[in-house]
């Protein structure tokens, strides 16, 4: 009799246990599936993006440390606070939030706390962080890892402990702030060019003004201030033009000008004019050190930084002999031969 009541006792307990098991919640196990990864709400209404990475890159290798670039919609624009709040690439902003809003759990690939290290997902291993804000609170975060396959990354929020393959590659979220700087903030100032006033000194100007011709001919170019047989080479002030339209620009180094930068002694400027008269003015110097070139634009408060290739592409194609040709004279004047 004894006996069984120590079965039954013991019985009772393993039930118990199982029930306990049963009903237990895990917090590695996986949510539902096919649910968003992060709440539609949440995406929505963040003002705020910072994106962080564990390798910093320097001059071609590579140093392990936590570098990291924040997104801000300021006056309802996209703005970079640590580039001196200049624009973002919207563009390029939207598309990402439309990406983040579009993330679906599928089965998860692991739910063990092991794995979200192995994954690189952990709170202090990650490929990629990403916080979203709203008012300077986190909402949410993002955790991106290795990559499971093309175009996909492991990933989890920091309301998930389950890791899942998401189809979004770390390599999308650069952390390098030209990437997410509007590229075509300074070839604005050329929309619409009607004029280019060119100086590699105060002693050395050419003024080109664009002329208008009819359908089917090409763009021509005149300086007003030739006389005799010098005249523009409209193909040359065109690839000048479309150098200054395509120019853009790597980071931004200020608000404020340094003597280093020698603004004071530019290598070029150029004054741009568009049709509707609206004028402004590059000013583009070599600093004392460094291989870059500094640019500032008279219509905006921010100093860039150019790339040397394409600042001296700018600057040859504005070479007084590169825009103005001059017509010989015929070896056989008339009447002769």
């Amino acid at each position: 009799m004894r006996a069984v009541s120590v079965l039954s006792m013991v019985l009772a307990a393993q039930l118990a246990a199982a029930l306990l098991l049963a009903t237990r919640y895990d917090p590695l196990a996986g949510a539902k599936i096919d649910t968003p990864l992060l709440p539609t709400d949440v995406v929505k209404s963040a003002d705020q993006l910072v994106i962080e990475s564990q390798e910093a890159k320097t001059a071609g290798t590579t140093v392990p440390g936590t570098v990291r670039v924040e997104i801000l919609k300021k006056d309802g624009k996209w703005v970079l606070p640590d580039q001196f709040d200049a624009p973002a690439d919207s563009n390029r902003v939207a598309m990402l939030i439309d990406r983040l809003g579009a993330l679906k759990r599928g089965l998860p690939v692991a739910t063990s706390e092991a794995s979200l290290k192995r994954f690189r997902v952990t709170d202090r291993e990650f490929e990629r962080r990403v916080e979203l804000k709203a008012g300077g609170t986190v909402l949410d975060t993002l955790y991106l890892g290795t990559s499971p396959g093309l175009r996909k990354s492991d990933a989890r929020t920091s309301a998930d402990h389950a890791v899942y393959a998401v189809d979004l590659p770390s390599y999308e979220l650069p952390i390098d702030p030209a990437s997410w700087l509007n590229a075509d903030l300074l070839s604005k100032d050329a929309d619409g060019l009607a004029e280019l006033d060119v100086a590699m000194s105060p002693t050395d100007r050419v003024q080109l003004v664009k002329q208008k011709g009819t359908a089917g001919q090409s763009v021509t170019w005149t300086d007003p201030t030739l006389s005799g047989r010098a005249h523009i080479d409209s193909a040359h002030a065109d690839a000048l033009a479309a150098q200054v339209s395509q120019i853009r620009p790597d980071m931004v180094l200020g608000t404020a000008p340094r003597p280093e930068w020698q603004q004071d002694h530019p290598v070029l400027t150029l004054g741009l004019k568009d049709e509707k008269s609206k004028s402004v003015e590059w000013t583009l110097s070599k600093p004392s050190s460094g291989d870059y070139y500094v640019l500032k634009s008279s219509g905006m408060p921010w100093f860039f930084s150019v790339s040397s290739s394409q600042a001296k592409a700018m600057i040859a194609a504005g070479a007084r002999d590169h825009l103005i040709a001059s017509d010989k004279a015929s070896a056989n004047p008339p009447g002769k031969s």
